[in-house]
């Protein structure tokens, strides 16, 4: 499934158009990369593959794996408690663990996950997994977000995905695989989808990877314009990935 050399990812890559007809992006300016991790194919769509842009929250994905990995929290059902702040979604005012808020892209969790953390640690370890661009020099709770100083590209995306799939982050194995349960959405008929939306600054993400018998793809799915956001990404990706296209 991985091709592995040492403690190195190595991806030999074709680019390929033959998968199935494109995902249907409707009004959106849509890009997606999908990587097949037992054949190294990849295949474009769109005209965003190398564009960096704001990960938004996906950035959890990596954000939750060096709380871990640090002690920032305990494990994944270590409950953090609510600061008693109303903020504009009701389901985010409660506690949370490390799984409810990935489910509901809690900010203030992950926020409280990065004080935890600290600046000069969160820093080490962007670098360290070689993530994006790698520049965390905003707030430390908001470099992520819309207009924050940390951008990736949707290939850089699904590179970091296989990574996190074949367990070559350079970060425990105990943490990967937390992880990556946490970020499990679905299982049905056979198929598994694992992955993380994302929204701000008009962009609209859903990352992640799918299961299906031996096989597994990571993808990344990103759509600009007006009302574009990681619920509307989710939604073109899964119609894509599941019904039968891959």
């Amino acid at each position: 499934m991985c091709r592995i050399i040492g403690v190195f990812f190595i991806l030999w890559i074709s680019i390929s158009s033959a998968l199935a007809s494109e995902p249907d992006f409707g009004k959106f300016d849509g890009t997606a990369v999908i990587v097949d991790l037992n054949t190294s194919t990849k295949t474009i769509y769109g005209n965003h593959a190398d564009e960096r842009v704001n990960p938004c929250s996906t950035f959890k994905i990596l954000n939750a794996i060096i709380a871990l990995d640090s002690g920032a929290v305990r494990d994944e059902n270590e409950t953090v408690a609510w600061d008693g702040v109303v903020r504009e979604y009701p389901f985010w005012n409660r506690d949370h663990t490390m799984r409810s808020g990935i489910a509901v892209s809690t900010v203030w969790f992950y926020q409280e996950l990065a004080r935890r953390i600290g600046e000069k640690k969160m820093a080490e370890m962007v670098r360290v997994a070689e993530y994006g661009n790698m520049d965390t020099s905003e707030t430390l709770t908001n470099f992520w977000l819309g207009g924050g100083s940390l951008k990736i590209s949707p290939n850089e995306q699904t590179d970091f995905i296989a990574k996190l799939v074949c367990n070559q982050l350079p970060f425990s194995l105990r943490s990967q695989n937390i992880v990556k349960e946490i970020m499990r959405l679905e299982k049905r008929d056979g198929v598994t989808v694992s992955g993380k939306t994302g929204s701000c600054g008009g962009i609209g993400w859903f990352v992640g990877f799918i299961e299906r018998d031996d096989n597994i793809k990571v993808f990344a799915f990103q759509i600009r314009g007006e009302g574009a956001n990681g619920a509307e990404s989710k939604k073109i990706a899964l119609q894509y990935l599941i019904k039968g296209k891959l």
